[in-house]
């Protein structure tokens, strides 16, 4: 049985790895398919709700490669505090914890208004750079995705609290916890999605209030929970501060973090530009067939957070032997079971896809995206295993090489010159180059072994560093 306390963290440094990480993924993968339903919602309601579903999908489709590079700015960030806070509470270090938590909360809340107010400004260039259809003769797809896009932005903080609040409690074993916050946040979305658009008819612009209401709720109620369940963590808006030695380190394990994933949602944008070449049914093709790509994964990415958490734990107790058997068996494990559902994705593609759009040619379109990436994706998650530990390890430059190599350097232009000289329909076959490309790269990485030297536990934190700050 894992070794948790009477709250509900679990300190993962004894016991069985693979009971470990497979109990830690299960709620995670529970909370990630509430998630991607919930990101989901908004496409399916519009896509049948609304008169104009092509341009409405394509419309929010579009925007979510832009909300997703502003909040992995923040992903890269909590990433950082979730390495320090599993290393941390491995190692009984309470009071590092506590102040790398005030120290993420007084960022975040710092930052987040200035980049609000921003993304507002600057929605319409975005759209155009993306090259969203802009003229008088098109369907309004333009208008309902810069719409679409400054709303989410006005609530953009509720999604950013939410992560935060989610990445605290994964970095110290609590995998449980989140979901609920996201079980209620997706409630609250689908509910009012229905009510906003299909009775009051506000199409677009009602799905993204919806989101950015149930996403504010969800931010809020988890910091009361916290507070009440966990008051040693000493979570309140009320009571922040800056720790400077863990800002630093802090810093340093967030920029590369943040920069990878920066790196990600760019190369993400070009290839959004691409597709948006093909017109407005293969942009609502695209869109809904990475939704369902994002369901295939959700697995792997629950087995990547559990291994990313039980690597830092670990680390910290300096148990490497550990580390390795946990990898190993969390590879198999992924494979398995993504094995399983990729062959139910492919073979029910069709039907999948026609939940969203029943027009034959978006289905035809979402279908050549599933065709050219389902059946090679086994090859990037042994990359993210590797990638896993070394990341749960503090060696955060990895990912960023990766993505670097992997997707800006190859699969990207691979993508436009498959489109070039095949056709748009083989333009997807450019991420299993990428994914090659990038799983060498981790591999020579990882079999240096230099991740084994890495150590962000943190001793002597004088009270004076961390003053509070009142709000």
């Amino acid at each position: 049985m894992p070794k948790q306390n009477a709250k509900g963290l679990t300190d993962m440094t004894a016991g069985s790895p693979l009971g470990h990480i497979v109990r830690f993924s299960i709620p995670l993968l529970i909370g990630n398919l509430f998630q991607q339903f919930y990101n989901m919602a908004d496409s399916i309601i519009v896509g049948n709700f609304m008169e104009e579903r092509d341009a409405a999908q394509a419309a929010v489709n579009t925007g979510m490669p832009v909300i997703f590079l502003i909040v992995a700015l923040f992903a890269g960030l909590g990433m950082g505090a979730t390495i320090i806070l599993s290393q941390n509470y491995g190692a009984k270090q309470m009071d590092a914890v506590r102040k790398t938590i005030r120290t993420v909360y007084t960022l975040v809340l710092t930052i987040s208004v200035p980049l609000t107010i921003l993304g507002i400004a600057v929605t319409p260039s975005l759209m155009r750079l993306l090259g969203v259809p802009d003229n008088a003769a098109d369907s309004g797809t333009m208008d309902m995705a810069v719409t679409y896009v400054r709303i989410i932005f006005i609530g953009l903080i509720g999604s950013l609290g939410y992560n935060i609040n989610a990445g605290i409690l994964q970095g110290l074993g609590d995998s449980k916890t989140p979901l609920r916050f996201l079980i209620v946040s997706t409630v609250i979305n689908v509910v009012l999605d229905l009510l906003f658009v299909a009775v009051f008819g506000w199409g677009v612009a009602g799905v993204a209030i919806a989101t950015i209401i149930a996403q504010a709720f969800s931010w809020l109620y988890g910091i009361w929970y916290i507070h009440k369940k966990y008051p040693e963590l000493e979570l309140s808006l009320l009571k922040l501060g800056v720790n400077k030695p863990i800002l630093s380190k802090m810093l340093r394990l967030s920029l590369p973090s943040a920069l990878q994933q920066s790196l990600f949602s760019i190369g993400s944008l070009f290839m959004q530009r691409l597709v948006n070449q093909g017109g407005e049914p293969f942009m609502a093709g695209f869109g809904n067939a990475t939704r369902i790509d994002a369901f295939v994964f959700l697995p792997v990415f629950s087995f990547f957070a559990a291994l990313t958490t039980f690597t830092g734990q670990n680390m910290g107790r300096k148990e490497i032997g550990r580390v390795k058997q946990g990898l190993k068996v969390t590879l198999i494990v992924s494979l398995a079971v993504y094995t399983v559902i990729a062959v139910v994705t492919v073979v029910f593609g069709r039907f999948l896809l026609a939940l969203f759009n029943q027009t034959d040619i978006v289905i035809a379109y979402g279908m050549n995206y599933i065709y050219a990436v389902i059946p090679f994706s086994f090859i990037i998650i042994v990359q993210f295993m590797l990638v896993a530990v070394m990341r749960g390890a503090g060696q955060v430059m990895v990912p960023l090489l990766t993505t670097i190599i992997g997707f800006i350097a190859i699969r990207v232009p691979a993508a436009y010159l498959l489109e070039h000289f095949f056709g748009k329909e083989k333009m997807f076959y450019s991420y299993a180059i990428g994914w090659v490309v990038s799983l060498i790269a981790a591999s020579i990485i990882f079999a240096t072994g230099r991740w084994q030297r890495k150590s962000l536990v943190m001793h002597d934190l004088g009270e004076g560093d961390a003053p509070d700050i009142a709000l």
